[in-house]
């Protein structure tokens, strides 16, 4: 064999051996629904969220939900000095358990906040005009949020209202109605609330009424309820 036919048949077989490494390397690629279903918690399946088995788009809501904790609030991974009062061995859970309750209890205040409806508003007839939009204030979207909140939390600057003030006021497509929108927001002001209180539950600066202590509209024993149910959280 000569020299050019020695460096042809080298090619040739190079080539081959690229291509059967690039199918392997293809093959091993986990296809998108693999990808979303290992993401956020490697190795571990989550307890279902309250949401899920209320709206068919929900599982993205809960996969959004985990990594917003791991991503943007990790403290609420320690936990707080009333975290008993909804999983009585939060202490014991693993960081991937851990992560699943926050977002059962989140799914539970949105249950008793706007019953999953990503559209759901109500007028605060107590609570004057938003300053904002100029006009009554209202609770909006899974987590009952108002334009107004973007003046306390910065970080709820995904609010547009001068985007969203020419669109119907149940309008999907506003910003604060956006259900990932709205997560981001509200989950945030849960965790600024438990990083400056070191509790879920209080008398009086909490945002949500269903998780004041002696409010009317206290859900607290129904929301442990539902958390209680996770696996690990009771002996």
């Amino acid at each position: 064999m000569n020299f050019k036919t020695t460096i042809a048949v080298l090619g040739v077989l190079f080539l081959v051996a690229n291509v059967s490494c690039a199918n392997k390397l293809e093959n091993a690629t986990p296809t998108p629904s693999q990808q979303e279903q290992g993401s956020v918690l490697p190795g571990y399946t989550p307890h279902p969220l309250l949401w899920e088995t209320q709206k068919a788009e929900s599982k993205q809501w809960s996969e959004h939900v985990y990594n917003l904790i791991q991503q943007q609030a990790p403290d609420l991974i320690q936990g707080a000095e009333d975290i008993t009062t909804f999983c009585p061995r939060y202490y014991s859970l693993t960081t991937n358990e851990r992560i699943n309750f926050w977002g059962l209890l989140i799914s539970g205040i949105v249950k008793f906040e706007s019953d999953f409806d990503p559209t759901s508003r109500m007028h605060e007839t107590t609570m004057g005009t938003d300053p904002v939009t100029g006009k009554p204030v209202f609770s909006e979207g899974l987590m009952q949020l108002s334009y107004q909140d973007v003046r306390h939390f910065p970080f709820c600057d995904e609010f547009d209202w001068n985007s969203d003030r020419h669109l119907p006021p149940a309008d999907p497509k506003k910003t604060i109605l956006d259900p990932y929108k709205n997560l981001n927001c509200g989950v945030k002001i849960l965790a600024q609330q438990i990083h400056n209180r070191n509790r879920i539950t209080v008398s009086k600066g909490v945002y949500w009424a269903v998780i004041r202590l002696d409010g009317r509209h206290n859900k607290i024993e129904q929301i442990s309820a539902l958390t209680k149910k996770m696996p690990g959280c009771m002996n």
